[in-house]
């Protein structure tokens, strides 16, 4: 079965021009400049005009819709595939709070099997948020859930999801970082530098054994000065970093994303939400605790803590553009870049890709999602 989208924008590596796509069996056999006029195809949808762009990617989400990891519900997981998808994500990484290791296994043994069986957005696998963080920068994790690096923990740990581990954050400064790292890579799964209070110089010794992303830039994380630059210094000046932003305008400041895209380059920016379980409600439960939406976040009633976003991956792309960046690049954050990360096969508009794709008005209203 061929399918031409034509009559459209077409959002690929950074660029934007007039165009069309031509779709065979669920993989993009062509991505056409101008008119598309004589092109053969089973089908043929006029997109009138739209922007044909990547579908979104999100590497790190708690919950959604009422539906989240911390209810510990392979079927929540399901729900939350099949709500993102109607949001234009395409793929995404549920992300596990640290919590004491048997509750950890436990929730990661009964979320595992939802892997493979979604019929919405895929399943990448999970992104573990700890428990090898800094005591010093828990953020809203709580004290008794954060252990120094522990292999044998780790083992535990990805054996109980059935390998299904894509992504675990840690604090660059902990004892063994180097081992952990070195696991990483045996099992193929991201290690990722957060919720730490590492020096300039620990961060970039992390980097030399393989610790290349950041987890929510500038959260949860040493401060940056002039004199003693810590992790985001590192994060922002070597360029084996990649890193995530959070596009609320709460988390990051706009003129601070400026900063970072300035820094790191078009390539190296991942945006995500790290929305909690009540996005879309007023407030509910996430990690266990009370929240509430105030200010635009949700903040943990019983001290104000930001706890994390209600942000979806669509407003996070249009608050991108509207704080001056490129739809192109605003596009590559939310979808290239993740996929070049995690090594997939969709999430550009390319040859020979899959194609899952959305198509977004000229207000970045979502008009379709092909997947």
């Amino acid at each position: 079965m061929k399918t031409l989208y034509h009559n459209c924008k077409i959002v690929s590596k950074g660029q934007v021009y007039d165009g069309g796509a031509l779709v065979s069996d669920g993989v993009i056999e062509r991505v056409l400049r101008g008119q598309c006029g004589g092109i053969a195809a089973d089908e043929k949808i006029d997109l009138n005009g739209a922007y044909l762009a990547p579908g979104f990617i999100d590497t790190h989400i708690h919950g959604c819709g009422g539906f989240g990891t911390d209810n510990k519900s392979a079927d929540d997981i399901l729900a939350m595939s099949e709500l993102l998808i109607k949001q234009g994500v395409v793929a995404f990484a549920p992300t596990i709070y640290p919590a004491e290791l048997a509750q950890m296994l436990e929730t990661l043994k009964k979320l595992a099997p939802a892997v493979g069986r979604e019929r919405g957005a895929k399943i990448l696998g999970f992104h573990m948020e700890g428990p090898f963080i800094s005591p010093a920068k828990p953020g809203v994790m709580k004290p008794e859930s954060i252990q120094p690096v522990n292999l044998d923990s780790a083992q535990k740990i990805y054996e109980a999801s059935g390998g299904h581990i894509v992504a675990m954050t840690a604090a660059p400064e902990l004892e063994n970082i180097d081992k952990l790292a070195a696991f990483a890579a045996a099992n193929n799964f991201i290690l990722q530098a957060g919720h730490t209070n590492a020096t300039y110089e620990e961060t970039l010794r992390a980097a030399d054994f393989g610790v290349k992303h950041a987890t929510h830039l500038f959260n949860a994380m040493s401060a940056l000065n002039h004199r003693s630059l810590g992790a985001p210094g590192a994060i922002l000046s070597d360029g084996r970093f990649s890193a995530e932003i959070i596009a609320d305008g709460v988390h990051l400041a706009p003129a601070i994303v400026k900063i970072i895209l300035m820094l790191k380059g078009p390539d190296k920016a991942v945006l995500i939400t790290d929305s909690l379980t009540p996005t879309g409600r007023g407030e509910g439960r996430a990690n266990g605790e009370e929240v509430k939406l105030e200010g635009g976040v949700f903040r943990r009633k019983a001290d104000g803590v930001i706890a994390g976003s209600a942000l979806t991956m669509l407003e996070g792309v249009r608050n991108l553009v509207k704080w001056g960046c490129p739809l192109a690049i605003a596009s590559m954050a939310a979808g290239d870049n993740p996929a070049a990360l995690y090594g997939l096969d969709f999430g550009i508009l390319e040859e020979g890709k899959a194609a899952r794709l959305v198509a977004l008005d000229q207000n970045l209203n979502l008009q379709k999602v092909i997947f």
